[in-house]
């Protein structure tokens, strides 16, 4: 899927891309670049992933939690 860039350095993000993301006026996307590739990437929150999971937001808090102790150590 081609698109052209404006003279303001902006690009147009095709209706079907936005609307299967959710990315409306205001939604922030983060850029990435490495090795000649730019990648737009739309921020996950981990709460926005309670439900797709067996576990609740408590239960992610703590393997946060438990992970970040591990990395101190």
């Amino acid at each position: 899927m081609n698109v052209r860039i404006s003279s303001k350095g902006q690009i147009v993000i095709p209706h079907q891309i936005r609307h299967k993301y959710s990315l409306g006026q205001g939604k922030e996307l983060q850029i990435e670049e490495e090795d000649g590739v730019i990648r737009l990437v739309v921020p996950t929150r981990l709460s926005d992933l309670c439900g797709t999971w067996e576990m609740d937001l408590e239960d992610v808090k703590r393997e946060i939690e438990e992970s970040r102790e591990q990395w101190r150590d």
